[in-house]
């Protein structure tokens, strides 16, 4: 059942009429596609499994919320900062990513997949894709403090689909000031 505190009917079959089904289908192909992308760079495939009854659950209840955010708010659509704050909630909320056998640190394997999956698409959006053999060395240091931050907070913080979303837009908003007052890039 959804956590989401949203539901229309037992069977979600109200997310039916609020997106096309190939919307929800498309969101659930890619985010486990970049799940096992993400598994495959840690060399993980063989000790963790996506638990398909959690991620299923992280689909829903990402729909559900973001059908209430439109509801309640009026809108048709919804920023980027809020998909990717709201799927990272959920994601982390639900952690599909079980352990098959234990791994070094495996506690926080959720945690470390959704920063690989999410930190690249915020770079991304503020026009900072990272690629470690493309970056000065001072870049990549910059980057991984800011992975570790995200790992520590993820892991021993409180947070929320808003509270992520707000990270997000603020991290976007930073970068847009520096580089309106740098013209070059790192």
């Amino acid at each position: 059942m959804s956590e989401s505190g949203y539901i229309r009917d037992e069977k979600y079959q109200f997310l039916l009429k609020h997106f096309p089904a190939n919307k929800i289908s498309i969101r659930y192909k890619y985010l486990w596609a970049d799940i096992v992308e993400i598994i495959k760079k840690l060399k993980l495939e063989d000790k963790v499994r996506i638990d398909e009854n959690s991620f299923q659950m992280v689909i829903i209840d990402y729909f559900t919320d973001i059908d209430r955010l439109k509801d309640f708010q009026d809108i048709n659509r919804i920023n980027l900062a809020k998909i990717y704050g709201y799927e990272l909630y959920w994601f982390l909320r639900r952690h599909p990513i079980h352990l098959v056998e234990n791994i070094s640190n495996g506690f926080d394997i959720n945690e470390r997949v959704a920063i690989g999956i999410f930190l690249p698409k915020l770079l991304k959006e503020a026009g900072l894709e990272y690629s470690a053999n493309m970056q000065n060395t001072n870049y990549q240091i910059k980057v991984k403090e800011f992975a570790e931050l995200l790992l520590y907070n993820l892991k021993y913080r409180i947070y929320t689909q808003q509270s992520l979303e707000l990270m997000m837009e603020a991290f976007l908003c930073g970068v847009a000031c520096h580089q309106s007052v740098t013209p070059s890039n790192p």
